[in-house]
């Protein structure tokens, strides 16, 4: 039902914004005055309006509709409170509201498109809210607007050309880093060369390009310290690589296996994969026959008992390989261990030791 249309700027100093998005960003207007600034840029469109006198610079994102009674009575039934009554101008009709935590929001509805185009694209509206529940519902159940993206710490609409998120915002308004309570973007390509050129033309960033795992992105501050950042999206990963990244998935599966449950102590293997005890022995190969096997002529039944008289080959190709006579062999070789033992024993028997103690044990005997 919504689409998002326009960021609108109330400054104090419209001088100086205008020379900040002019000259620093690049952008061109179509429509410049001392009451109205706009710049038309692919997705949405971003315009100034000076404030009231002693006010505080804020920031109004606008949604566009077909059904602007319908979408007017739905504010209605959910509580949204009504700011501004219906005004009706040349370009259509206009009605601003406030969202749960206070951000000035407005619908329209449009009797001619909006103006487009320009070099940078403002692809997205930023709400930095203390509330992220409180505001996702408000934005999608009120709104109509479909979900993106939903995470802790990001939430993105799809609004159109452009998209609305929602980022968690502390709840200490005193600290001056907080910033506002509402950002935009511009989305690109080549982010990097861009960033050279903006600073040669005094573009200050808050935070330098750098490289992010969803893409480049950079900050900077306007002169009323509204936050723009500008990004480059990583390129979505191909089919081959999302295949070639590990899954991890703790959740339970919505289909299990049929399978025979477990034995106690028994091996939880699988026989296949490791070793195919069942699978029949494979025949050895048929072993090449020898030069000399020949084939002769052999009659059937020209033998005794009805045989053949002659054997088909000259040799036997299944025959057992003849074994070597080692008979003989273990003979000597015990043959030689018992020579080795006696001749041990007789220049043992020489010793003088020994020849000592035979006598001694002869006289022994003798007595």
């Amino acid at each position: 039902m919504f689409r998002l249309m326009e960021v609108l700027l109330f400054t104090p100093d419209m001088s100086r914004m205008r020379a900040f998005y002019e000259r620093a960003i690049g952008l061109r207007h179509d429509s410049a005055s001392d009451r109205w600034t706009s710049y038309p840029a692919r997705g949405a469109l971003l315009a100034l309006r000076p404030t009231g006198e002693g006010l505080a610079p804020y920031a109004e994102i606008a949604f566009s509709t077909d059904d602007f009674e319908g979408a007017l009575r739905i504010l209605r039934d959910h509580g949204a409170p009504i700011t501004e009554e219906v005004s009706n101008q040349s370009w259509g009709r206009l009605a601003r509201f406030r969202d749960p935590e206070g951000n000035s929001l407005a619908i329209a509805q449009l009797t001619r498109p909006v103006p487009t185009g320009g070099s940078l694209r403002l692809g997205s509206a930023v709400i930095h809210t203390r509330d992220l529940a409180a505001a996702k519902t408000f934005y999608h159940q009120v709104l109509g607007l479909k979900t993106r993206v939903d995470s802790p710490w990001w939430v993105e609409f799809e609004a159109g050309a452009a998209n609305l998120a929602l980022r968690p915002r502390p709840g200490d308004e005193s600290d001056p880093s907080q910033g506002r309570a509402m950002s935009f973007g511009f989305r690109m390509n080549g982010l990097m060369e861009w960033a050279e050129e903006a600073r040669e033309r005094g573009l200050h960033f808050a935070t330098a390009p750098r490289d992010e795992d969803w893409g480049v992105f950079a900050d900077a501050n306007d002169p009323d310290g509204n936050e723009v950042r500008f990004y480059e999206p990583a390129d979505e990963p191909a089919i081959e690589e999302e295949l070639a990244e590990e899954f991890e998935d703790d959740g339970v599966p919505h289909q299990t296996a049929i399978r025979k449950p477990v034995k106690k102590a028994s091996k939880a293997a699988s026989r296949v994969a490791i070793k195919p005890a069942y699978k029949a022995a494979s025949k050895g190969k048929r072993r090449r026959p020898s030069a000399t096997t020949l084939s002769v002529a052999s009659v059937r039944g020209g033998g005794p008992e009805r045989t053949r008289a002659k054997p088909k080959r000259t040799a036997d190709e299944k025959k057992a390989k003849v074994k070597p006579a080692i008979g003989r062999l273990q003979k000597a070789k015990a043959a030689v261990m018992e020579s080795k033992k006696r001749a041990v024993a007789s220049d043992s028997r020489k010793k003088p030791v020994k020849r000592a103690a035979a006598r001694k044990a002869g006289k022994g005997k003798k007595r």
